[in-house]
């Protein structure tokens, strides 16, 4: 049966049932980190993350992340972690399985539910660390070692820049104010040679504020000498977009529910710099060592009971920290 596993989620098999899925969506990976290559190597070169960032990152000396061959990092390359999620297939369900083997049609829609909840926890993983690095400027987070207890892992890309308001926002901030914050936070990042085009995120109260403001400017019939719009978790202000950025994601260590983005803070961000996410390549034998966006690898359990299917990837997002400009904008 193992044999027969091996077959059903061999890397063709894989990539058929996910070219057959609807794409996942995430906001922070979909919006700002669009190039996704994979990497031939399990290590990344500080020359190629130069051509991206335009700077060179620095990681913790004591983040497991640094470690090549058992050493503190060098000058020249790291290796960055896999994200590692397992599914128990019970001895119960395998024989269930067996039943059906020689229905392709089946075969396809047990295969589909496995994939689709293996890659749905994988692509969560990645967006809170896609969230980490468009925020703080730096991969951080928690691996587990045995015993239960974690250390960090951690790659800093160089801070994001900070602007600090004349006066935060309220209900009577007139709409000019607005638009020269926005043309204030935008000029940091183009003045850094990070990009001309620069969108931005709201927190969920600089939203609330930024709603009312723009919804009593649209009702009356006072002109104004730029564009403004309400669209569906957005507004447009001059030329400038506004995303409403209200989403939360469970932390990794304890299970509480973090925001995305603190809801006293404007992001701007400039969205003609692209993120990358590099898949590099695996660590595993049965991959073929190869970059895979996912590797599933069904293994025996040791207590006889049934197989593990595990799933690999090593994703590694990538952006630029001047490319983005953070403000604490309401009180």
């Amino acid at each position: 049966m193992l044999a027969n596993l091996r077959n059903i989620f061999s890397p063709a098999a894989i990539v058929q049932t996910l070219a057959a899925l609807k794409p996942l969506e995430t906001t922070y990976m979909d919006l700002f980190f669009k190039q996704r290559p994979t990497h031939p190597l399990p290590m990344i070169g500080l020359a190629e993350l130069h051509e991206v960032l335009r700077t060179v990152p620095v990681v913790r000396r004591d983040g497991t992340a640094i470690s090549l061959g058992g050493r503190e990092f060098e000058a020249q390359f790291f290796a960055p972690l896999p994200i590692k999620v397992q599914v128990n297939v019970s001895a119960s369900e395998l024989n269930d399985l067996r039943a059906f083997l020689g229905q392709p049609q089946s075969v396809e829609a047990w295969r589909t539910r496995k994939i689709e909840q293996m890659r749905t926890t994988i692509r969560n993983t990645t967006e809170a660390m896609c969230v980490g690095v468009l925020n703080q400027g730096k991969v951080s987070w928690p691996v587990r070692l045995e015993g239960g207890s974690t250390e960090t892992y951690e790659i800093d890309y160089g801070p994001v820049q900070t602007y600090t308001p004349d006066a935060p926002l309220d209900a009577d901030t007139p709409l000019g104010a607005i638009y020269n914050l926005l043309l204030d936070m935008s000029r940091l990042i183009q003045e850094a040679g990070m990009g001309g085009k620069v969108e931005f995120l709201a927190g969920r109260d600089v939203a609330t504020v930024l709603l009312n403001i723009v919804s009593a400017s649209i009702t009356t019939t006072a002109t104004h000498p730029y564009h403004l719009e309400l669209g569906s978790g957005k507004i447009s202000v001059g030329a400038f977009v506004i995303h409403f950025m209200q989403e939360r994601y469970p932390s990794p260590v304890d299970g509480a529910w973090l925001p995305k983005l603190d809801p006293k803070t404007l992001m701007a961000v400039a969205v003609d710099q692209p993120g990358t996410i590099y898949y590099c390549a695996l660590d595993s034998i049965s991959a073929g060592n190869a970059a895979l966006p996912l590797h599933i690898v069904p293994t025996a359990r040791d207590d006889d009971t049934g197989i593990t299917l595990m799933a690999h990837t090593k994703p590694l997002p990538v952006r630029p920290s001047k490319a983005v400009c953070k403000a604490v904008v309401v009180a």
